[in-house]
């Protein structure tokens, strides 16, 4: 299921109707509950970010990522692929999960959607 670094050109990702798929995992929007998941082929959640939209910028408060994915880089890919469709959106964002924070931290190309009062 997980590809080597040199093997996963922007985090693995591969498009299919703005849908990111990576090996047998996909990250949609579940507009619903307000987040986007990381759903395995049979549509099982594995993991994902959650935003809660505000009038000026989007709050991102919590992301989690099953046990038996941590470390192989699926927390970068999802955090990615969120910044990625918000930016997409013109949607600026400000970071309350530690992960997503820190993740952007390390990220610079990304300061242009961070949101700052």
């Amino acid at each position: 299921m997980f590809q080597p670094a040199e093997e996963r050109e922007n985090c693995g990702l591969a498009w299919r109707d703005s849908v990111a798929v990576m090996a047998d995992l996909a990250i949609v929007e579940n507009a619903d509950e307000q987040r986007y998941e990381l759903r395995d082929s049979q549509g099982g959640v594995l993991g994902y970010l959650e935003y809660l939209p505000r009038e000026e910028f989007t709050i991102l408060p919590h992301t989690e990522v099953d046990r038996s994915l941590r470390g192989q880089g699926w927390g970068d890919a999802l955090a990615r692929h969120v910044l990625d469709d918000l930016r997409g959106k013109g949607v600026k964002v400000y970071p309350t999960c530690p992960f997503v924070t820190r993740w952007m931290d390390r990220h610079a190309e990304y300061d242009d959607i961070r949101y700052r009062q």
